[in-house]
């Protein structure tokens, strides 16, 4: 996690209803996502009320719970590790696949 990163809740979400500049699914192992908010420039891990953070085993998982709220666009973000397979050191630039995915509120499956 990003030492800028902020943390936010579904409660908070629902209470606050912000608009949201991107919804980020980050993909682990290609089980295990993570989601991220870009609200104002600032970026959020979304949590448990426990302060854990919410983790989902697929894409679609992922964005239901932001269903009906303010979402500009969402994006899927899948990080490789060849390189650390590999033996080479972390790149200084990120090598993440990004792309665009379905909106919660327009995905039909």
């Amino acid at each position: 996690v990003e030492d800028d990163m902020h943390f936010i809740t579904l409660r908070q979400l629902e209470r606050l209803n912000p608009c949201i500049d991107v919804l980020r699914l980050r993909s682990y192992d290609h089980a295990l996502y993570l989601v991220e908010l870009v609200i104002d420039q600032a970026t959020y891990l979304v949590q448990d009320n426990q302060g854990a953070a919410l983790t989902f085993r697929s894409p679609l998982a992922a964005k239901k719970p932001f269903k009906g709220l303010n979402i500009q666009r969402a994006e899927l973000v899948q990080e490789s590790a060849y390189d650390e397979m590999i033996g080479q050191p972390l790149r200084a630039q990120s090598n993440a696949l990004k792309v665009n995915i379905a909106l919660p509120d327009n995905d039909l499956s």
